[in-house]
């Protein structure tokens, strides 16, 4: 009796369909094929049930000013106001951006440097205990980092940037999963219908979901940066 033959690979078209509807990412047909491209030349590449997910993960790894389609409908509006007293909200249908930078605005600069070190080393706190994590549940995923959320308590500042380039700042109204200092600088959020107040984004758990991911260089450039930053902050500090 013949083998059963392969799953044949779904064409560029469903992958990009499935990775929009199932994820809202919207890629870019060439970076999809190059993806693909590489994947199949790995030792084993996944199999066909499994490229979705695979593809899915890449995109999150990536840099979405370069992976992700700039149509307008699917980016932050060109010309938020800056001034106007009147709020705006976002389209419902949901925007992805990628965080550039977070700032918890209500811990002191030590605290902050403390986080941002023991993220470094691989810790994270449950409750007044510090406990080791795996990469992944430092990313922001698994029960240790949701303990190490819901301790967390504070409000964050973030720079956020859409698939155009364009870049915002946001503020956390309310705690969100995933949200914290220490976060995976790239990692990339799904907003949908944020109120926009003189050009600040408002995120709430129900208008701001983090969808994971990490691109290295941009965190490790932003974690050097971040961490010199609050040392001088701090010895500025001490000589005043």
């Amino acid at each position: 009796m013949a083998p059963p033959s392969a799953t044949p690979i779904p064409s560029i078209d469903n992958l990009l369909r499935a990775l929009s509807t199932q994820y809202n990412l919207h890629a870019r047909p060439s970076v999809l094929q190059v993806l693909l491209a590489q994947l199949q030349q790995l030792p084993h590449p996944p199999p066909a049930r499994a490229l979705v997910e695979t593809l899915r993960f890449r995109l999150l790894a990536s840099d979405i000013t370069t992976s992700l389609q700039p149509y307008a409908n699917l980016c932050l509006p060109p010309n938020l106001p800056q001034s106007a007293p009147q709020a705006m909200a976002l389209s419902a249908d949901g925007i992805v951006v990628q965080v550039l930078d977070i700032v918890d605005v209500t811990s002191s600069r030590s605290d902050s440097l403390e986080r941002l070190e023991m993220v470094e080393r691989g810790e994270a706190m449950r409750g007044r205990e510090i406990i080791r994590v795996a990469p992944g549940e430092a990313d922001g995923g698994g029960e240790a980092a949701v303990g190490a959320r819901k301790g967390d308590g504070g409000m964050h500042k973030l720079v956020l940037q859409d698939a155009a380039g364009r870049r915002v700042y946001a503020f956390e109204l309310a705690p969100i999963a995933g949200v914290k200092v220490g976060m995976s600088i790239g990692a990339k959020m799904l907003l949908r219908g944020c109120t926009v107040a003189r050009g600040l984004v408002l995120l709430t758990p129900q208008t701001a979901t983090v969808l994971g991911g990490k691109v290295e260089a941009l965190h490790k450039v932003w974690l050097d940066g971040r961490k010199q930053e609050l040392k001088d902050e701090i010895e500025a500090f001490k000589r005043d």
